[in-house]
């Protein structure tokens, strides 16, 4: 009987945890998905944007909400948000991730690219590449920046050894 008694006692231990840390769990990522769902709308208001497919968050100088989507012409194109404005880029003919990709690899082969993504350098729209490279004294992290529209490169950030 007393076996029995602890392990429900267990049981209910472990499921109360549970429950409790679902609800944590939810209500950080609630304000997350708000701001999300805010950013669509807002890419749905003011862009000719009507299905959205990826939202992401870029931090530079401003922050903005990145939100890939299409128009009603199934036509590709990514919606830069904060909230003062909404600008979007067609994809079509524009500089691609790829593009991104393939030239930082061109400059440093042995790179390992640990994220791509558009944003916003001084009143450039860019695409931004965070990499790393090895050498001897260590890990290097650098962020490359090219422009959206034709690939030009623009800038390098370099940060700290590890």
């Amino acid at each position: 009987m007393n076996a029995k008694r602890t392990i429900m006692l267990g049981v209910f231990i472990v499921g109360t945890l549970g429950v409790v840390l679902s609800r944590f769990y939810l209500n950080i990522q609630n304000e997350h998905w708000d701001e999300k769902r805010v950013a669509v709308e807002k890419a749905y208001e003011n862009s000719m944007m009507t299905k959205a497919t990826k939202v992401d968050f870029f931090y530079g100088d401003e922050a903005f909400q990145i939100v890939y989507g299409e128009n009603k012409l199934g036509q590709s194109l990514i919606a830069w948000v904060n909230d003062q404005s909404v600008h979007t880029e067609m994809t079509e003919g524009a500089f691609t991730e790829a593009g991104a990709r393939e030239a930082v690899l061109k400059k440093a082969a042995t790179s390992q690219i640990e994220r791509v993504m558009p944003g916003k350098l001084g009143n450039d729209y860019v695409w931004e590449v965070f990499y790393k490279t090895k050498d001897d004294r260590g890990t290097r992290y650098f962020y490359d920046y090219y422009s959206f529209k034709d690939g030009t490169y623009m800038d390098t950030y370099r940060l700290s050894l590890h």
